[in-house]
């Protein structure tokens, strides 16, 4: 991310922020967990068209996200991961192109957002993860943080055209790394962070969900 799109971006997170917390009251644990420099994989279930932009609203620092080829077609969303200087992504096919500028923005030092089931889920349940995440995080050797969202389907449900007001909340876990010093990431290996990827957000995602019944 260039430093006028960081300026751009930091000057407009208070009042957008101000605009989450009337509509949503997000409850925000864990942004300490995020390293406050240097590349670092921030890995999160996809309940919602809101996660993005409210993870970029909670964001410690600045993010960027991964997004599907097409939403860069549309005006308003457009402008969004402009300023979040979002990778594009084809979905129905493996994009080797994305992977390689993922990991070119990790190394580069940026906080890189994936949502690694690809799509999002029906009914806020987390589905199977893609490998592409843990491919990168082996390739770039950057710190992987965990986030689980809850609240978020209720916020915006699948079918829904628009979001309705209903508390969410955010929770960052601890960082962990991926293995290195090897010859070549292999898919055993990738496979093998994958579940660790899922089974560490699906832990968040249940704790999110406690935390949201007790407001």
């Amino acid at each position: 991310m260039t430093a006028g799109k960081r300026r751009v971006y930091r000057a407009l997170q208070p009042l957008a922020y101000a605009l989450a917390w009337l509509l949503f009251r997000p409850k925000v644990a864990g942004c300490d967990n995020i390293p406050a420099q240097g590349g670092v994989l921030v890995v999160a279930n996809h309940p919602s068209y809101l996660d993005p932009v409210l993870l970029a609203i909670v964001a410690p620092r600045p993010f960027s996200f991964v997004a599907k080829r097409p939403l860069f077609s549309l005006p308003i969303v457009r402008t969004f991961l402009w300023l979040t200087a979002c990778v594009p992504v084809e979905q129905d096919a493996p994009d080797r192109r994305a992977l390689r500028l993922s990991v070119q923005k990790l190394r580069a030092g940026d906080a890189l957002v994936i949502f690694p089931e690809g799509t999002r889920s029906d009914h806020g349940n987390l589905r199977p993860f893609q490998l592409g995440p843990a491919l990168i995080a082996l390739e770039a050797q950057v710190p992987i943080v965990p986030c689980g969202l809850a609240g978020f389907h209720d916020a915006w449900p699948m079918n829904a055209p628009l979001p309705s007001p209903a508390p969410v909340a955010i929770m960052f876990g601890e960082p962990f790394q991926p293995p290195a010093n090897l010859a070549a990431p292999t898919r055993e290996v990738a496979r093998l962070l994958t579940e660790q990827m899922h089974h560490a957000v699906a832990q968040l995602m249940e704790q999110a969900e406690r935390w949201l019944k007790k407001r």
